[in-house]
C-alpha cells in the first residue's frame, strides 16, 4: 500500500511540474513559471515578440526590468530622435543596451509593435483608447509622427464621444493642442445636462478655469436655444388665442390689446403691463384643463377630457395658471 501512494506522489509531483512551466501565450505576453517547489526554484518571467534577440536585432531597449530587442536601421528609420541618438557622440551611440527611464512597458510594446509592423510583429496593434494615450505620449517624444502620431489624431477625431470617454479625449486633444477633437468635446458637454455634467467632468476634482468653461457653455447653449424658443413659443400662444376666438369658445377677453382674437401689440409686452391681459391668458388656461370627474377606491381622482385638448396621456401637457408668470418672468430675464 505504502508503495503505491509512493508512486502517485511521484506522478503527482510530475504532473505539477509540467504544469507549473506551461507557457500561456496571447500574442504578446509569455509566463513561464518553472520548478515543483514554489518557495525555492519557481520563476517567473515575462516575454513578448522583442524579449529575444531575433532577425539580427543589434540595440536592446531596457526599462521596468524588462528588455526589447530592436534594430538600429529600422528604430532609426522611423524616429529622428533615434536617429540622433545613434548617430551622436554618447556613449548611447555604440551601447548594446539603452535605458528608456519612467516609460511603460505595455505602451513602448505597442509602440514597437506599430513601428515594426505585422509585416514583422505576425500582429496587428489597434489603436484603441485603453492605449491611444501612450502611442500618442511615445510617438510625440521620438518624432513618430506619419507612422503613429496621425493615425492616433485621427482615431481621436473618428471616435464617439460619449460621458464615459470625453474627459479623457479632452485632456489629450488640449495637451496636443487638436482644436477640432476639442470643439467636438465640448460640444457633447454643453449639451449635458447640469447633473449628467457633473458626473462626467466631476466637478470636484477639475480646475476652477475648466470648471467655469464648462459652466459657461453649457449657460450659452441654454440661453442661445431660449432665444429661438420663445418667439415661438408667444407666436404659438398667439395662434391658440386666435383659434379660440375663431372657434367661438368662451373667453373674456382684454379691451384694451385684443380684437377679434388677435392681439394688437406685442403679446409679452402687453402682458409686462397689462392685468386684464394676466388674467385673460390665467383664464385660457383655466378653460383647458380636464375638470375631476371623480376619484378611484384608492383616492386618485380620474379627469373629465371633454372639451379640452389633452388626454389621459397628454394631461402633463396642458397649461396651467403659472403661464402669464413664466412669459413675465422669462422677459425679465432675458432683459438683464
Amino acid at each position: 500500500m505504502a508503495s503505491n501512494n509512493s508512486g502517485e506522489g511521484a506522478e503527482t509531483v510530475e504532473i505539477a511540474e509540467l504544469n507549473a512551466i506551461k507557457s500561456i501565450t496571447n500574442d504578446e505576453i509569455i509566463v513561464e513559471k518553472a520548478g515543483a517547489d514554489s518557495s525555492d526554484e519557481k520563476r517567473e518571467k515575462a516575454r513578448h515578440h522583442f524579449s529575444e534577440p531575433w532577425e539580427d536585432s543589434d540595440v536592446i531597449l531596457v526599462l521596468e526590468n524588462e528588455t526589447f530587442h530592436v534594430h538600429r536601421l529600422i528604430m532609426s528609420m522611423n524616429s529622428p530622435v533615434f536617429k540622433a541618438i545613434f548617430k551622436s557622440q554618447f556613449k548611447e551611440a555604440t551601447a548594446n543596451e539603452i535605458p528608456l527611464p519612467e516609460k511603460n512597458a505595455k505602451g513602448v510594446l505597442d509602440f514597437l509593435m506599430k513601428i515594426y509592423g505585422p509585416q514583422y510583429t505576425k500582429k496587428e496593434v489597434k489603436i484603441t483608447m485603453e492605449n491611444v494615450e501612450q502611442l500618442m505620449q511615445l510617438s510625440d517624444e521620438y518624432q513618430v509622427t506619419e507612422h503613429i502620431f496621425k493615425p492616433c489624431v485621427e482615431f481621436l477625431e473618428d471616435e464617439p464621444k460619449t460621458k464615459e470617454n470625453v474627459m479623457k479625449i479632452r485632456a489629450l486633444a488640449e495637451f496636443y493642442d487638436l482644436e477640432k477633437v476639442c470643439q467636438d468635446c465640448d460640444e457633447l458637454l454643453r449639451g449635458m445636462t447640469l447633473g449628467t455634467l457633473s458626473e462626467t467632468v466631476q466637478f470636484e476634482n477639475v480646475e476652477k478655469d475648466k470648471l467655469q468653461h464648462f459652466l459657461t457653455q453649457r449657460i450659452k447653449v441654454l440661453e442661445d436655444y431660449l432665444e429661438k424658443l420663445y418667439p415661438q413659443f408667444i407666436g404659438l400662444l398667439e395662434c391658440c388665442l386666435w383659434l379660440w376666438h375663431e372657434n367661438k369658445r368662451s373667453l373674456e377677453w382684454c379691451p384694451t390689446h385684443f380684437s377679434r382674437g388677435k392681439v394688437d401689440y406685442n403679446l409679452d409686452k402687453c402682458i409686462k403691463v397689462c392685468n386684464d391681459c394676466r388674467k385673460m391668458l390665467g383664464r385660457l388656461a383655466s378653460s383647458t384643463f380636464p375638470r375631476i370627474k371623480g376619484y378611484y377606491t384608492d383616492n386618485t381622482p380620474y379627469y373629465n377630457f371633454q372639451n379640452t385638448y389633452g388626454n389621459a396621456i397628454s394631461n402633463r401637457h396642458s397649461f396651467d395658471k403659472c403661464l402669464p408668470d413664466i412669459i413675465q418672468r422669462y422677459s425679465q430675464l432675458m432683459a438683464l
